[in-house]
């Protein structure tokens, strides 16, 4: 009698163990309801699409069936734009063999001889006509400078623009856009 209750024993552990996981498996619907689609059921149409399209234009200088217009501020040169607009407000700081500028928040033109350029501040909107070499440890820092044959960053979130072709770039920073058209898409606010 033993041996029977054992073998009851587990087989009713057995089926427990089994019914278990399955507990949650099963769902009662209602004859009322209909049953929900399934991922592969395909649906079937019941009414027609009607409507027009009309096509963009072929002439790149029609308005007709155009989605809009391109701002000014996108169009055309976005160095040149940059430029000019922090040099509306922008004061004029004498540049010579060496210049260091460690302040934070300054709107610079630098005028003269600029050979080596060297920015350890923050925030700072540069502008000039040419430099040897620019180097910047600071952070967030907009600079463009026409004619520029070096550039060295080794700081966070800095933009550096320069039209000349030949220009040797470092960058050991982080986050930081430097190139002909790093300006793209920055927005200079005053």
């Amino acid at each position: 009698m033993p041996a029977l209750r054992t073998k009851r024993t587990v087989s009713t552990l057995a089926a427990l163990m089994l019914a278990i996981p399955l507990a949650g498996c099963v769902s009662i619907q209602p004859q009322e309801e209909s049953p929900a689609p399934t991922a592969s059921a395909v649906p079937t149409a019941t009414a027609s699409i009607q409507g027009t399209a009309t096509p963009l234009p072929k002439d790149p200088t029609s308005t007709e069936g155009s989605l809009g217009t391109v701002p000014k501020e996108t169009a055309g040169d976005s160095f040149q734009a940059g430029f000019d607009k922090i040099l509306e407000h922008a004061q004029k700081k004498k540049c010579s063999e060496d210049t260091d500028i460690s302040e934070d928040g300054q709107i610079l033109l630098l005028v003269g001889d600029c050979k080596d350029v060297a920015i350890t501040g923050t925030g700072n909107m540069i502008v000039a006509n040419n430099a040897r070499s620019v180097a910047i440890s600071g952070a967030g820092n907009i600079v463009a400078i026409k004619s520029l044959r070096q550039v060295e960053v080794s700081g966070v979130g800095n933009v550096v623009a320069w039209r000349s072709g030949d220009t040797h770039v470092t960058d050991s920073g982080q986050s930081n856009s430097l190139g002909r058209n790093a300006l793209d898409g920055v927005e200079l606010a005053f």
